[in-house]
């Protein structure tokens, strides 16, 4: 009977478009011990995760080996999983989580392990998972020893860092708004980049800087630049609204998204001019075609909250490993392996997460409700903000 040799195939949130691929790998040569592993860190987010499984050779049917748990998962304590920071060029570690509070920094962070249940699928939803709620530097490389403690075989991979997208100079971050005076760029509830708590009764101060997409005919557009070491960028327009129900007047938050095409810099030096556009109807029916999927109970009406946008920003290790692994566009369904896991199979990269949320003007507040995509959606007109 012919062997079957599977790994963990792994997907990630963001759809990024990539463009280069190395590092053929045979994905289990007789004898050798392998790993298949799924790290993306970021550090802005608080908890890291690092999923490694067994890549495993059967006789019998792969996908049927795949449910058992015990064919996939290492068992408790069998691996050590470390991460370590290098500044590039540089062969010495350097400090590598950032000291919060009674939590010093550290030069080598230990990953703890935990059991996390995943949705179901061609493998067990019982997955061993390595993660750590330490702060991470968003410079420098970052390097992940796998040890396995009963046989001392050991898997490493190394990625480089991205900072997230920020503002350049005195221009606010994505949004431009070319006549809003100094210091009127409105963040939601005064938080985030350039933080600033919006007047109570300023219309004027809502004409020049808040978001305002009821002008039907409009094309807005999300800019920014791109930051160093980052090649792909997967740009989000999240709005924000809240449901209240007959039962339950303080309502419920909710978010429709609303994805753009990936963006690519040309090279990896930053500050390069970015940016997606989008008629102003297709907000609209956005929202019109996402809100009853997601719609709980029998809603008294809803609010407009606010806007936020978001952009993840990933490295080139990132960017190969979704673009050896998107869907073949042709007959031939050979495609070559990509892995930077010494000794192993999958990914271990860096991403960056950029998100600013925008109060939303009076006269976008009533369009919302009134527009005929949306009218149905019991959207209320114009109100006192509401923080959070």
């Amino acid at each position: 009977m012919k062997n079957s040799i599977l790994y963990i195939g792994l997907s990630f949130i963001t759809a990024f478009t990539l463009n280069s691929c190395k590092n053929d790998l045979d994905v289990l040569a007789p004898g050798e011990e392998s790993v298949s592993v799924y790290g993306i860190i970021n550090p802005n987010e608080p908890i890291q995760n690092v999923r490694i499984n067994k890549v495993y050779l059967t006789d019998g049917d792969g996908l049927t080996a795949g449910q058992n748990g015990e064919t996939i998962n290492y068992g408790p304590g069998e691996l050590k999983v470390t991460l370590q920071r290098f500044m590039t060029g540089s062969t010495t570690p350097t400090v590598t989580s950032i000291g919060t509070g009674t939590i010093g920094a550290k030069k080598e962070i230990v990953l703890t392990e935990t059991v996390v249940t995943t949705a179901g699928g061609n493998f067990n939803t019982q997955q061993r998972i390595w993660q750590t709620t330490d702060k991470l530097y968003n410079s420098g490389e970052y390097k992940l020893t796998i040890k396995n403690i009963n046989t001392g075989k050991e898997f490493t991979s190394q990625t480089i860092m991205v900072d997230s997208v920020k503002a350049t100079g005195n221009l606010p971050p994505f949004i431009y708004t070319a006549f809003a005076p100094p210091g009127h760029y409105p963040v939601h509830c005064g938080i985030g980049n350039g933080g600033y708590t919006p007047p109570t009764a300023s219309i004027q101060t809502q004409q020049l800087a808040y978001i305002d997409y009821h002008v039907l005919t409009g094309t807005p557009k999300i800019s920014f630049k791109s930051v160093v070491n980052a090649k792909n960028y997967k740009v989000i327009l999240r709005f924000h609204y809240i449901d209240s129900l007959t039962d339950n007047v303080t309502g419920y938050r909710r978010f429709v998204d609303m994805n753009f095409p990936t963006q690519t810099s040309s090279t990896l030096a930053g500050g390069e001019p970015l940016e997606v556009s989008f008629s102003t109807p297709d907000f609209y029916s956005n929202i019109a075609s996402q809100i009853p999927k997601q719609t709980v109970g029998a809603i008294k009406l809803r609010r407009a909250h606010f806007i936020e946008y978001i952009i993840y920003a990933s490295n080139e290790d990132m960017n190969t490993f979704l673009q050896v692994n998107q869907p073949s566009n042709s007959i031939a369904q050979d495609k070559p392996n990509y892995t930077n896991i010494n000794g192993g199979v999958g990914v271990f990269a860096g991403i960056s997460k950029t998100a600013l949320g925008k109060e939303l003007k009076s006269d976008f507040i009533d369009e919302i409700s009134d527009n005929p995509l949306t009218s149905s959606l019991l959207f209320a007109k114009r109100y006192t903000f509401i923080c959070p």
